[in-house]
């Protein structure tokens, strides 16, 4: 008995193991690709107390999800961005590698600017106005939940204009991490008062530094970051996580409004500082 349940166990044993075998299986995903999509990164940033006289826009195509070439240049478009209320005109030339520098921009708080790509035969567009910011006051270090749980918190503070609707970007780039963390705040509830952005981290390091910067932006730049962040999981949703949207920016093809453009054009006067964690 005990020799027919010794080959009963093996004949098991083997029939587990090749059950597991046949896990390693590649299995192929068909993957939807609905083609190139141009991909504009183009924010115009003007740090406060610089003339903000050099600026890049990069240009690049999107490629299919599996694609080993995940980044693909743009080369020969034509970018310009004109200043709307006095007809200034300043030409991004092509660099070759997929970024079109201007090293003669002119920032204006409060001015309209166009931004122009002519490429492929197309042409794109986008207006949007250079917001501005108040001046950091100053970093505060904390501790958000406890136990285990626990991760350091930084909140950066700053005064917020009073009578007037404003929006903010907060980005902190730490050092020993490689993707900086974005956050967005109103001032519907603070209008007036002393106003702060928050991050929390539990990669938060003992002497690493975190660069931090605050950028004045537009509602409606707000309403994109705010999906936008959502939607890449830079925020806990808890069970019950937003649906995912289409995330639209405000470029468009002027030959074909219905084509996907993805990317912003946006303005923004920013403040920076930097923070060692305690």
């Amino acid at each position: 008995m005990k020799r027919i349940n010794f080959y009963n166990k093996l004949g098991a044993l083997l029939i587990l193991i090749g059950l597991l075998s046949s896990c390693t299986d590649v299995i192929d995903v068909d993957v939807p690709n609905g083609g190139a999509r141009l991909v504009v990164d183009a924010s115009i940033n003007w740090q406060k107390g610089t003339s903000g006289e050099t600026q890049t826009i990069y240009l690049r195509e999107s490629t299919a999800y599996f694609d080993n070439n995940r980044d693909v240049p743009v080369t020969g478009a034509s970018v310009t961005v004109t200043k709307e209320n006095d007809g200034s005109i300043f030409v991004f030339f092509d660099q070759n590698n997929g970024s079109y520098t201007a090293t003669d921009f002119v920032p204006e708080l409060n001015a309209s600017y166009t931004l122009e790509i002519l490429y492929n035969g197309n042409s794109y567009t986008a207006t949007e106005t250079l917001i501005a910011v108040s001046d950091i006051n100053r970093v505060e270090q904390g501790v958000e939940g406890s136990g285990d749980d626990s991760e350091i918190q930084l909140q950066v503070f700053f005064d917020d204009p009073a009578g007037v609707e404003n929006y903010y970007l907060g980005e902190f780039i730490p050092s020993n991490l490689p993707i900086p963390s974005l956050a967005v705040i109103s001032d519907e509830f603070t209008d007036g008062n002393e106003n702060f952005i928050e991050n929390d981290n539990d990669n938060y390091v003992t002497g690493a530094t975190v660069d931090i910067n605050v950028y004045g932006i537009s509602q409606r730049y707000y309403d994109y970051l705010n999906i936008f962040i959502q939607q890449s999981g830079s925020e806990d949703n808890g069970p019950f996580p937003t649906t995912p949207v289409q995330l639209k920016g405000n470029c468009i093809n002027v030959n074909d409004p219905n084509e996907e453009v993805l990317g912003y054009f946006r303005l923004s006067e920013f403040d920076t500082t930097s923070y060692t964690i305690e």
